[in-house]
């Protein structure tokens, strides 16, 4: 079966047979990134990648407002989850950082989009970034554990939607969202002051697939992450 699929995939071409994105896109790309740096080891923003426990991709992770009984939201999907955690996909397929961490943290990919700007209960209030960043301070609050988030995306669209520009939002957002409790009473809304606590330690950045490939030196690797990086870029319509 295996061996089917991979003469699906290979068949795309000039008159594909399955819709292109569904392999080019930035799920694949960021997770071939990975990868190849686990088996480079490299070591890219405070990213040690040959020492790295664990790595999953779309699993699920708790917000501080899950449990809320108004304006909750659900569990976020992490697009590329790095470090001290276990997860179970056989079951819910949640993230459960582990109770000695040392190091978590989340990679959220694009490819030609923007960071969506709110949740269904709070469209305006924070964006994607400060969603992700809440669910980690969430998840390692009470733990010596070093966090970082970061954003990845070609770097000719981390300028166009101006990403650095946003993620210096994510504290104040963050506070705003907490705010829409001040006069509810919400026993089950997570400690603000220890998940804020957490917020303000967080390694945040944004860094380009160009970037991120230039890091390899190995040619074969580099020429193999530019092919598919060119392709996703062909299949996205990008420029």
């Amino acid at each position: 079966m295996i061996a089917t699929i991979a003469q699906v995939i290979n068949s795309i071409s000039s008159q594909p047979r399955l819709n292109p994105t569904a392999i080019y896109n930035e799920g694949w790309m960021t997770r071939l990134l990975v990868y190849r740096s686990i088996e480079q080891k490299l070591v890219i923003n405070g990213i040690d990648f040959g020492n790295l426990k664990n790595w999953t991709s779309e699993g699920l992770i708790s917000s501080p407002f899950v449990f809320a009984r108004t304006k909750r939201e659900g569990y976020t999907h992490a697009d590329m989850a790095l470090g001290d955690f276990s997860i179970k996909y056989e079951e819910r397929g949640e993230i459960t950082v582990e109770k000695d961490a040392r190091f978590f943290g989340i990679i959220e990919a694009k490819m030609g989009s923007n960071l969506s700007q709110g949740t269904t209960t709070v469209p305006f209030v924070y964006n994607q970034a400060s969603r992700n960043v809440a669910c980690i301070a969430t998840q390692t609050h009470d733990k010596n554990c070093t966090i970082f988030f970061g954003v990845v995306a070609p770097a000719d669209m981390l300028l166009k939607h101006d990403i650095d520009a946003q993620l210096k939002l994510i504290e104040q957002q963050i506070l705003d969202r907490f705010a829409l409790y001040d006069n509810l009473n919400e026993p089950k809304v997570a400690d603000r002051e220890a998940i804020m606590s957490k917020v303000r330690t967080c390694n945040i950045w944004s860094f380009s697939y160009e970037d991120w490939i230039d890091c390899f030196t190995d040619l074969t690797v580099k020429k193999e992450l530019n092919d598919f990086y060119t392709e996703c870029r062909k299949w996205n319509r990008l420029p």
